[in-house]
């Protein structure tokens, strides 16, 4: 399940993994400690995302069902109708989930609509956001906490633009955001208060901000190509993600205004992370894993105050952080790794000059 999970989650520093003080510590949530991938939370600890549970038909087979957790409480996410599959992405303080509906395809035909952004919430259920005026396919990436903006991306013919959903009263106004290509990523994220949008145009990392006077959005590069997958922006317009190396390992990055995109150096003995989601804060999460086939599996991290360290608090089978909010709670991807050896600690690393 390993694979699995890492399929879903796809200015040099030196940082050290011990503190000069006590390294503050966090509430992890989780409703299991194993077979969870959690892909959004709230400020509430509200979460949303997978959990992974044995087909009743066909003994051995593992299927990802959608769910909304409070505490221990899981409340599994319908499916849209018309649709055969539900993807959380994010949920609000309200507990509106958003993510993308979707159905199968047969080879080499198209069809209309095959994924379609959607909303659910306790109270109305599941609903279809639509597409952009002439698209054909729409998902939603993200939501504010007080649920009244939502950013994800519309794709027509030889078109995909990240855009914003904005609540009209009971519906719901979509709005292009300004590109100079097409978008380059398949995450879209925003801030909590709305302010702040970041994905790729093309093949640059790219921070739109909206105008509280106007309305109007802004698009600027943030880095030079292939620099910065965002995977988080907080409400001071930093934004945190991963780029790919040459040699197929990923790189935690952060970018802000004042220092561009520089990299979190992996602690010693890891050889890949990335940074998943930023609080408002500057808090920092992720997932750092060591060389392939070593006995160093992944991990989840946190990144603060200009140091990196594993999340020791979720214990060996907290594998990777999605998600942190301003209440210090974190959570993330659960799995118990059944390979002898798993979860060998490496060396502990030092601080680098």
């Amino acid at each position: 399940m390993r694979t699995a999970w890492l399929l879903f989650a796809s200015m040099s520093l030196g940082f050290a993994a011990e503190a000069d003080q006590p390294a503050k510590t966090y509430e992890v949530i989780t409703p299991k400690e194993d077979g969870i991938i959690a892909t959004g939370m709230n400020a509430r600890g509200e979460i949303i995302g997978f959990e992974w549970i044995e087909d009743k038909q066909h003994a051995g087979l593992i299927n990802q069902v959608p769910f909304h957790a409070k505490g221990k409480v899981i409340t599994y996410l319908p499916i849209l109708q018309g649709y055969t599959a539900t993807f959380p992405a994010a949920v609000s303080d309200e507990g509106v989930v958003v993510g993308r509906a979707s159905k199968p395809a047969p080879p080499r035909v198209r069809v209309h609509m095959r994924n379609q952004a959607f909303i659910w919430d306790a109270k109305g259920g599941i609903r279809g956001l639509g597409v952009l005026k002439d698209d054909s396919s729409s998902l939603a990436c993200g939501i504010t906490r007080d649920g009244r903006r939502i950013s994800g991306f519309s794709v027509g013919d030889n078109r995909m633009r990240a855009c914003v959903w904005d609540r009209d009263g009971e519906s719901w106004k979509g709005t292009p955001l300004p590109h100079a290509h097409q978008l380059g990523s398949n995450s879209v994220v925003i801030s909590d208060n709305g302010k702040f949008v970041s994905a790729v145009d093309g093949v640059f990392p790219c921070l739109w901000t909206r105008d509280d006077a106007s309305g109007e959005w802004t698009r600027e590069v943030i880095g030079e190509s292939g620099s910065l997958l965002p995977r988080g922006v907080n409400n001071s317009g930093v934004v945190v993600g991963l780029r790919h190396s040459s040699d197929g390992g990923t790189h935690a990055i952060i970018w802000n205004r004042k220092d561009g995109c520089f990299e979190i150096e992996a602690p010693k003995d890891y050889t890949r992370n990335e940074a998943l989601a930023i609080n408002n804060e500057g808090v920092v999460v992720g997932m750092m894993d060591g060389p392939h086939g070593s006995k160093i599996l992944p991990r989840a991290f946190v990144y603060e105050d200009g140091k990196i360290r594993p999340l020791q608090e979720g214990g060996p089978t907290f594998v990777s952080a999605t998600a942190i909010n301003d209440q210090k709670q974190v959570t993330g991807v659960f799995e118990k790794d059944e390979e002898e050896g798993a979860h060998d600690e490496p060396e502990k690393a030092k601080k680098t000059p």
